[in-house]
């Protein structure tokens, strides 16, 4: 199967981009900078990498003719879709997307959406339908692995002595899944049949709460730091500015895991053979 992806710069986007090809996937990667992408990667890229802009649709784009594409898959941006300008530039990157897909004879698209952004999926189909394109809308829980925002954040937490934290983040509970499962279940699929015009849910195997997903950090680790849970609002008075995470992506994990909820697989499950790799082989194996 010939497979072109867009998303690259997102965190499943580049996993993709270094472990999705397969003997029996070739993977074609859009990216605006190759050279860029290969240099700030922490992992050998396997796709074959295009240098090509979704959204000034340069030469680059026009000239991109890659014979037999049979499904385009497009990670979301890691950006938030929460206002305005970022809905309508990751719209545009959409559309154009889907023009260079329908122009290769390609009308087969899979986007993989964050639960942080559920309220706008329905623009994102709503252009799919408009297109006339078949697709199949997934939304994830958070993938875990190596440079995953949220291993770095637990990574983080263990290197320290006390840990204040947030005890309403604490409580939220999901389904974890390896960036590497995610991956697997793509290749497990025959996109050009099964689940054409449908949104699928995407989540591991094991429920479990943010607090107890970093007990397991700690546990397989060795780490015995103390954890102090303190009210919503002195956290964000108080300890939140403590964290050594960049403000940013510390501000993003803390939006993140306030949308999550355990995921439902039960849409796909009987019809898609497929294992899970527990929790404890990813934060011990992807790092």
């Amino acid at each position: 199967m010939s497979m072109l992806i867009s998303g690259l710069n997102s965190y499943l986007g580049r996993r993709a981009a270094s472990n999705l090809a397969s003997d029996e996937f070739q993977v074609f990667g859009l990216i605006r900078d190759v050279k860029l992408f290969e240099a700030t990667g922490f992992e050998p890229v396997t796709a074959n990498l295009l240098s090509v802009d979704l959204l000034r649709k340069e030469h680059a784009y026009m000239d991109c003719a890659v014979n037999d594409f049979e499904v385009g898959i497009c990670f979301a941006p890691s950006t938030n879709l929460d206002d305005q300008v970022s809905l309508q530039v990751e719209l545009t990157r959409i559309k154009n997307f889907i023009t260079l897909l329908q122009t290769n004879k390609c009308n087969r698209v899979i986007y993989f959406a964050r639960l942080v952004d559920q309220n706008y999926i329905r623009y994102i189909q709503q252009l799919f339908i408009e297109y006339a394109i078949d697709y199949t809308i997934v939304i994830a829980n958070i993938a875990l692995g190596k440079h995953s925002l949220a291993d770095r954040y637990f990574r983080q937490l263990m290197s320290e002595k006390y840990v204040w934290y947030d005890e309403a983040m604490a409580n939220v509970e999901f389904r974890p899944i390896a960036a590497l499962d995610v991956l697997r279940w793509i290749r497990s699929i025959s996109w050009k049949t099964e689940f054409i015009n449908q949104i699928l849910e995407l989540g591991g195997v094991q429920k479990m709460s943010v607090k107890e997903l970093f007990r397991l950090y700690k546990s397989l680790n060795k780490v015995n730091n103390v954890g102090v849970a303190v009210p919503h609002f002195l956290y964000n008075l108080f300890f939140q500015r403590k964290r050594k995470l960049h403000k940013e992506d510390h501000f993003e994990i803390k939006r993140m895991f306030r949308y999550e909820y355990p995921l439902d697989n039960s849409a796909w499950a009987k019809r898609v053979s497929f294992s899970f790799t527990p929790i404890e082989e990813v934060i011990l194996y992807d790092q």
